[in-house]
Order: C-alpha cells, then sequence, then structure tokens
C-alpha cells in the first residue's frame, strides 16, 4: 500500500506501526486523514513522535473515524467532555495490567482510541497490543472451525467484583447488563475474522459448560500473549498512539511503582460486533444471567391461602400463585422439575409447627 501524505514505518511483519512526515496541528487536506485511517486498518494499531497535540487537533484527528464517546470512567480535560484524562499516581496497578479490549461488555464497544502521553515516567509505562486476526487464524483447523460456533458473555460488574470493586459493581449493576458476543467476529471494515474474549470483561462461553468453558477462556488467553502477535510501545511526552480496538488486545505495563503517569484519550465510533455467519449471535445476555438466579427468579411468594402453581386447575380463591408460569416456561425442562421439586418440598412444610417450635427456641 503506497501513502503519498505521510510515510509508514511498520514495526513488526504482524502489527504496529510509525507515523511521520504529518503535523498533526495542521493538516490542511482531509486526504491526510485518509491515509492515516489506512495506515491504521493496515497496521491494527500506529505510531507518531512528537507531536504535541492542541485540544482541537486531537478532536480533529479522531473524529476522521467516527462519532466520539464521553466514557463515564474517567475525567476529562476542561471545556472538553471528549478527551479523557487517565492517570496514574504510581501507588497501585491500573488495573489495565492485563490483556484486554476496551468495553467489550456493551452493545456497541468502541472501534477506535486516540491516546497522547502527556506526563510519563522516566523509565517504564510501555504499552502492548496484540493482533486478534493472527492469533485467531494462528489456530489450529479443529480449533477455528469450535470457535466460530461460540459465544462469550461479557459482564463489566461481573469484572469488577474479580478485581475487588464490590461497591463499584453494585453501582454499575442498572446501567450495564451484560452482553453476549460471538467468540469470533468480522472485522467492520478489513473483513478479517479476529478472536472476540479477553481476560477483563469475558465471563463465559453461553454454549459450553463452565467446566469447558473456563479451560477454553484460560487457553485462549493465554494463547494471545504469543510474542509472534505483539508489538511493544515506549512511550515518550506526546507520543500518539491511535489502535483498532476491535482487532486488537492491548497490556499498558505497570513497572513504573512511584512515578506518575498521563495519558489524554479520545475513543470512536462505538460499533455492533457481528458474524457474518451468524448475524444474530450479539445480543443481550438472558436476565437471569444478571443479578438473579435462573430457576428460583420463576418463584413468587404467596399473599394468602394455599400455596399454588400459576396457571393451573389448582388456583383457587384469594390465593396469588407461588410460582410464575410465563418465567416456568422459559426455564429448560430440567430446571422446571427442579423448581417444582423445591415447591413440593415448601408445599409438605407444617408452617404452624415451624412457628410454634421457634416461639420456643
Amino acid at each position: 500500500m503506497t501513502f503519498r501524505h505521510i510515510t509508514v514505518t511498520r514495526m513488526t511483519p504482524t502489527i504496529g506501526a510509525t507515523i511521520s512526515g504529518v503535523d498533526l496541528n495542521a493538516v490542511s487536506s482531509p486526504v491526510v486523514y485518509d491515509e492515516i485511517r489506512r495506515a491504521l486498518w493496515e497496521n491494527k494499531v500506529i505510531f507518531f513522535r512528537n507531536q504535541a497535540l492542541t485540544p482541537q487537533a486531537h478532536l480533529d484527528l479522531a473524529r476522521t473515524f467516527g462519532e466520539m464517546e464521553k466514557h463515564e470512567f474517567f475525567p476529562h480535560v476542561e471545556g472538553h467532555p471528549e478527551i479523557q484524562v487517565i492517570a496514574n499516581t504510581g501507588k497501585k496497578s491500573p488495573d489495565t495490567d492485563r490483556w484486554h479490549a476496551d468495553v467489550t461488555f456493551r452493545e456497541k464497544p468502541t472501534a477506535v482510541s486516540v491516546l497522547r502521553a502527556v506526563d510519563i515516567p522516566a523509565e517504564g509505562g510501555d504499552t502492548m497490543w496484540a493482533c486478534m486476526n493472527t492469533a485467531y487464524e494462528s489456530l489450529d483447523e479443529p480449533m477455528k472451525k469450535m470457535l466460530l460456533e461460540l459465544d462469550a458473555e461479557h459482564d463489566i460488574s461481573h469484572a469488577f467484583r474479580r478485581m475487588g470493586y464490590t461497591g463499584e459493581a453494585r453501582r454499575l449493576d442498572p446501567n450495564n447488563p451484560p452482553y453476549i458476543h460471538p467468540a469470533v467476529i468480522n472485522h467492520p471494515v478489513t473483513g478479517k475474522l479476529c478472536l472476540f474474549v479477553n481476560s477483563i470483561w469475558t465471563k463465559r462461553f453461553t454454549n459450553l459448560i463452565d467446566r469447558y468453558g473456563e479451560n477454553l477462556l484460560h487457553l485462549l488467553t493465554e494463547w494471545i500473549t504469543k510474542p509472534e502477535f505483539q508489538v511493544r510501545f515506549r512511550w515518550e511526552k506526546d507520543s500518539i498512539a491511535i489502535w483498532d480496538n476491535l482487532a486488537t488486545q492491548h497490556y499498558a505495563v505497570f513497572d513504573y511503582q512511584g512515578q506518575s503517569r498521563t495519558m489524554n484519550r479520545v475513543t470512536c465510533q462505538p460499533t455492533k460486533v457481528r458474524l457474518n455467519a451468524r448475524p444474530q449471535a450479539s445480543r443481550p445476555a438472558p436476565i437471569e444471567s444478571f443479578g438473579q438466579p435462573s430457576m428460583m427468579s420463576a418463584m413468587r411468594p404467596a399473599t394468602g391461602g394455599s400455596m399454588v402453581y400459576a396457571g393451573t386447575a389448582q388456583t383457587h380463591g384469594p390465593s396469588a400463585p407461588m410460582l410464575d408460569a410465563a418465567r416456568m416456561q422459559q426455564l429448560s425442562e430440567p430446571e422446571q422439575r427442579a423448581v417444582k421439586a423445591v415447591f413440593e418440598a415448601i408445599q409438605s412444610l407444617n408452617l404452624d409447627d415451624i412457628v410454634r417450635r421457634s416461639a420456643n427456641v
């Protein structure tokens, strides 16, 4: 691929390129932005040096990739809500020192991020990226074929609880239900197949039993750590990285304890991902996977009289049904049998005797 307005120097055969020959504060033609976009789709992540971007130039660069987002997790540059401030004092891990793609728990994950180094440590603080197309294509054919049939649930609340942020997880619950995506997606621009599970946001495979799914997820998150899939970037002040969030995963190296690190980031173009072979695979996770047990959600307490099945001839008098017929129909046959067994066991209890016994304790 030839470029007339920028110079593109590849960093590895698989991923990463440096871009030179352009002042991003003084782009005079949209053709320059066109070439930057082409360089990104070809190389998955691209880097610039010595670009002291003004906020407006940062936004102009990001806008060329699509609609800009306002992120709920980070503060922003004053007067520019799209420019997120990502800062770490060096006292503790930023929790991004593991391989991941950003916000895959959303229906429409971020497609592109534009990150500028503002304040960096004297040593350390590199970032690594891995190519998910190469990671997928390098698997054996039987594994690739199986993954094309699998879906995975992505859940921010589950991830925050694993990281010990229980309070934050509870606050996130109401507005961030989990979402299911295919384990492999077609890239929306290139069409290439990319692995789409990661070590932070992916909770489970929805169509594998837990034991198999946990082992497979561990295998895949280990697989992408192969150096052959990766590029590592040493930050300097006013360096810029632009990455394709749907074709890569990244890892923020935390080896700068005691030093601060501040970056400005704009995220762009929320995009509904898909696997062309199964276009309906991306979908909301069932409600029972989000905050309530699947079987017990079919049960509800009676408000008076005897306890009965909903929608059956046993319902009579002022009784409210204990089992919700509509929810029961959503359960599998084994789950329905289990619920009914619990119901029948409760029905057999002598509640008056339990009350008398508790009063005498």
